[in-house]
């Protein structure tokens, strides 16, 4: 009967137990699930914040470009702004310019008027004093000369500032050469200058504009005046042409003057560029310019002990422009 009792309460534990297991199992698949469904709805909020901090990191990038864009675009209206201004400044200067050569072209006008007075009358007294007062004779002579010269210079300067069609034909670059010296002769002895010209012989004839190459020419002299200002000692120009090839010549312009700063070298030939206080800015341009429209190329060096040489070559032949 004991027995019995024993076995009985012995089944009814191990239910008990058996309820137990199956409720802890029951509870511990529940927390796997709850686990589960946490972990998933942890990666879809990360998923979610991933996105959204994707989104703003674009947005802040849009941001940042729209920005840089408006400021690349400031940057281009002040760019744009002072290019304009500068061009309204070129263009008073250009306007300027060429009032100038107006009026030295009306005073050249005006000068050769009592100049060709001055002939006249010393040209008369000699008459009168025909085959007498020699030493007279001699200095009426010499302003007759003189005067005569004087009169070829205004000529000459008036040609230059003519706005005439480039007239190109076969041209004596020593020849040219040679006038224009005698253009400056005086201007370099007031200035304690020293001119020397080394010009090849038996040139052949080029093709081109005698005014524009000799307005080229005028110009390059009179920077080396300019450049030979400040110089102690030697203070010479060298004039030079020579056979550069079978097609082409050159023509140099050597100075003993103060050389060229190495960062100018390259703007030397824009237009308006100067380094004098009291420059225009324009010589070297234009002048590169009837070079070029001649066929040939300017250039510029510094000499290996002092100051420059500018030179530009000239094709043999060059076709007209």
């Amino acid at each position: 009967m004991i027995k019995k009792k024993k076995t009985k309460k012995l089944l009814s534990e191990n239910r008990v137990q058996a309820g137990e297991r199956v409720r802890l199992e029951g509870l511990v698949a529940d927390l796997s699930q709850s686990r589960d469904n946490l972990g998933v709805k942890i990666q879809r909020q990360a998923d979610e914040l991933k996105i959204k901090n994707g989104q703003l990191r674009n947005g802040i990038k849009k941001q940042i470009k729209s920005e840089k864009q408006i400021r690349i675009g400031a940057t281009l209206i002040r760019k744009k702004e002072l290019e304009i201004i500068k061009q309204r400044e070129e263009l008073l200067h250009v306007t300027r310019v060429g009032k100038l050569a107006e009026f030295v072209s009306s005073l050249a006008h005006e000068i050769s008027q009592p100049l060709t007075a001055i002939l006249s009358y010393a040209q008369a007294a000699q008459r009168m004093l025909a085959d007498r007062e020699p030493e007279l004779q001699k200095i009426l002579s010499y302003i007759i000369n003189d005067d005569q010269r004087a009169t070829d210079v205004i000529q000459r300067l008036r040609s230059l500032l003519k706005k005439t069609v480039p007239e190109m034909k076969p041209l004596d670059i020593n020849a040219v050469v040679n006038e224009t010296v005698m253009l400056i002769a005086t201007d370099a002895a007031v200035r304690n200058d020293v001119l020397k010209i080394e010009l090849e012989s038996n040139l052949p004839l080029v093709r081109g504009d005698r005014i524009q190459l000799q307005q080229v020419l005028l110009n390059l002299i009179s920077n080396s005046f300019d450049a030979l200002e400040s110089v102690q000692g030697i203070r010479e120009i060298l004039i030079r042409t020579s056979r550069k090839d079978t097609h082409t010549i050159t023509v140099s312009i050597k100075d003993s003057g103060c050389g060229i700063p190495a960062q100018n070298i390259t703007k030397l030939f824009t237009r308006f560029f100067t380094s004098k206080p009291d420059g225009l800015g324009m010589g070297l341009s234009i002048s590169r310019s009837i070079v070029e429209a001649h066929g040939g190329r300017l250039g510029v060096e510094n000499n290996s002990g002092r100051g420059a040489t500018f030179y530009f070559t000239i094709p043999i032949g060059a076709k007209g422009v």
